[in-house]
């Protein structure tokens, strides 16, 4: 019976997912999410219900990325409507890729005055959240300083941005599937008969002939920290769907944790103790070992798909959603590359995203968490601000194109479709698709709707506060140990593994998975299983 609930869950989950990357837009919900906990007081002075917006005020924002070269350009347009509704503009800052898996917690206890941050499941939503780090956000809040939110948010989103009853972060209002591409050469294909790139034996018989024949160019530029995982991530996800157990992650990705979806005892292992690991990193170290990325990935900066749009690799493995904001930039650039792009799924089910997937928060000390909430309301809600901070300066760097459509100018260089960190405020009801973009997206968009599955833990959230201390020691064995075999640094898997499991048990990697699985049992029991 069991099985049977959870299956049919997972047919309404995909089923609500369908539209989600061919362009179509969801009707949202008209009612306002369930009542939180706690009640925020309206702002001193509001009148009438509603808020007092007499004090002007400046409100940073921090964003991960590099900044766009016209992001002052756009947000100039931005901050003259805010000024207009809510007598507030904001001041927006970024962290790099590169950085922000070190700066991102820093910047809570820095004593910096800001105000709010991207946030997700995967960028630290449930670290921050259970350290009250972030401002909650009530239902009374919401009503009464987001109301064009309360009246759109999917109630669904409402309910996973909980923490221990209690919600944090307003998420994205978009159904979104994750799903991975390599970009090609198809030049050099072609000049090596090279037939096609749709799986790792493809891709590692492409990128043998770039090694032998193109010295160059570096096949596979991985390096920053927000890719350094990435082929780790195909080879491993690859073998643990093929796996008897269908092994998957759960919790954070620092804390290094996997457990059997079929296991209803939601027995939680390191990575590391999974017997699909020692093989994974094998096939790294012959990657490495052939040249395959350079020799200093470890401490490059720049990610992969940088790396491949100025000519420096031959192959660049990114998310669909990165894959299209760049290729018809490079298409037109380089037209000689005859640039192709590959489904890299290689039969595993891409991830029906959580709302959490991306989402914003406000900073538990900020001077103006009210007004912060009403910017946000119009980043999201606003068709005018919500165009341009997801696409820029309509006519400069975009035009429309139907209802639901977008075609890329010349200046859109200097703000790339999607690719500003606008994810936390993607809206279904103004979502526009690049039109003139991959030739192929339609046929491998159907593949992926197809396939599309929410995982058993999708929308588990890990309350890590009963191990704070285990999760920073482990944190930094990921930093260092874990990340050095996902890029198959090592002379010696089987031994650096066992090393890996002996600091693993030192930071008190058995009290932090005891205490996860604790919790999936309990979120299996609340959720039919």
């Amino acid at each position: 019976m069991r099985k049977k609930t959870r299956f049919c869950a997972f047919l309404a989950a995909l089923t609500m997912g369908l539209g989600i990357l061919s362009g179509c837009t969801g009707a949202p919900a008209s009612s306002a999410p369930a009542q939180a906990a706690s009640v925020s007081a309206p702002a001193s002075g509001a009148q009438a219900g509603k808020p007092d917006t007499s004090e002007a005020v400046t409100l940073t924002m921090y964003l991960i990325g590099d900044r766009p070269v016209d992001n002052d350009e756009v947000f100039a347009k931005i901050n003259e409507k805010l000024k207009e509704e809510i007598n507030a503009t904001i001041d927006v800052k970024f962290m790099s890729w590169g950085e922000y898996e070190q700066k991102y917690p820093l910047i809570f206890a820095s004593g910096e005055d800001w105000d709010i941050i991207y946030t997700a499941d995967w960028c630290f939503y449930n670290a921050q959240a259970t350290k009250q780090g972030f401002w909650e956000i009530t239902q009374e809040a919401l009503e009464t300083y987001a109301p064009m939110t309360a009246g759109s948010m999917y109630p669904e989103a409402w309910e996973q941005a909980k923490v221990d009853g209690r919600v944090y972060m307003l998420p994205m209002n978009y159904k979104e599937i994750t799903s991975y591409v390599y970009l090609v050469r198809g030049d050099l294909m072609d000049k090596y008969d090279i037939k096609s790139v749709a799986s790792l034996d493809e891709a590692e018989a492409y990128m043998d002939a770039i090694v032998a024949n193109e010295p160059t160019l570096i096949p596979l530029d991985v390096g920053s920290d927000y890719d350094k995982l990435f082929v780790f991530d195909r080879m491993w996800q690859k073998a643990n769907w093929e796996s008897e157990e269908k092994v998957t992650g759960v919790g954070s990705w620092q804390a290094m944790a996997s457990v059997g979806e079929l296991d209803d005892g939601a027995a939680v292992k390191g990575n590391f103790e999974q017997p699909e690991f020692q093989g994974v990193v094998e096939r790294l170290k012959d990657w490495k070992d052939r040249g395959f990325w350079s020799k200093n990935a470890v401490v490059n900066t720049q990610n992969n798909t940088e790396s491949f749009q100025a000519g420096k690799s031959a192959l660049a493995l990114c998310n669909v959603n990165t894959a299209k904001s760049i290729y018809a930039q490079m298409t037109a650039e380089h037209p000689e590359w005859d640039v192709r792009v590959f489904d890299a799924q290689e039969d595993v089910p891409p991830v029906l995203n959580s709302y959490l997937a991306n989402g914003m928060s406000i900073f538990s000390k900020s001077r103006n968490p009210e007004r912060a909430l009403m910017a946000l309301d119009y980043l999201r809600n606003d068709a005018e601000i919500n165009n341009l901070f997801c696409y820029g300066i309509e006519g400069k760097h975009w035009e429309a194109s139907g209802e639901h459509g977008l075609v890329s100018l010349p200046d859109s260089t200097n703000y790339a479709y999607d690719s500003n960190c606008n994810w936390g405020v993607r809206n279904d009801a103004y979502w526009r698709v690049v039109e003139g973009g991959i030739p192929n997206f339609e046929e491998m968009n159907e593949v992926w709707k197809e396939n599309a599955r929410s995982g058993r833990y999708q929308t588990f959230v890990f309350d890590d506060s009963n191990v704070k201390n285990e999760i920073a020691a482990i944190t930094e064995i990921f930093n260092t140990d874990y990340k050095l075999l996902g890029l198959g640094f090592t002379d010696d898997p089987a031994g650096d593994i066992a090393k890996l499991k002996e600091k693993m048990a030192a930071a008190g990697a058995e009290k932090v998975y005891a205490e996860m699985q604790k919790q999936a049992q309990a979120f299996n029991k609340a959720n039919g299983g």
